[in-house]
């Protein structure tokens, strides 16, 4: 399948602090139904519904050190344009620090740039995992 370099086919997003029952109420509180579909001591893979549409979720904790969890939706939700709106509305919803790839991924990009919003949600541009 082609598509172009800047279409976003995935959302992914790093909260820190986070715990997995405060996910899933937020998740919860956005789609019309979610599934736990697997729930281990670190990855719980779920399933979550919007318009009729199932999107496979994974959610990672400790995925980065002791603090940052990652949320993976494997397919980009109709509720975000881009990872920063999804991190700007688990942010808002949690008032949690999350983290957001700068831009999407292209070939020869700087993937270690990332935006992060603190728990005010002010916006910084750091780079990762450097940081």
């Amino acid at each position: 399948m082609n598509t172009p370099m800047n279409t976003i086919e995935d959302i992914e997003i790093y909260t820190k602090n986070l715990n997995f029952n405060d996910m899933l109420k937020w998740l919860s509180d956005r789609f019309e139904q979610v599934d736990i579909i697997n729930q281990g001591k670190v990855v719980h893979d779920l399933e979550v519904y919007s318009n009729g549409c199932k999107i496979p979720v994974m959610v990672t904790e400790k995925a980065f050190g002791k603090a940052w969890a990652s949320i993976w939706f494997k397919i980009k939700p109709e509720s975000w344009s881009s990872d920063k709106a999804c991190a700007q509305d688990i942010n808002q919803y949690c008032q949690c620090r999350v983290r957001f790839n700068a831009s999407p991924w292209q070939q020869g990009e700087n993937m270690d740039e990332w935006c992060q919003l603190d728990e005010q949600g002010k916006e910084s541009l750091i780079e990762w995992p450097n940081q």
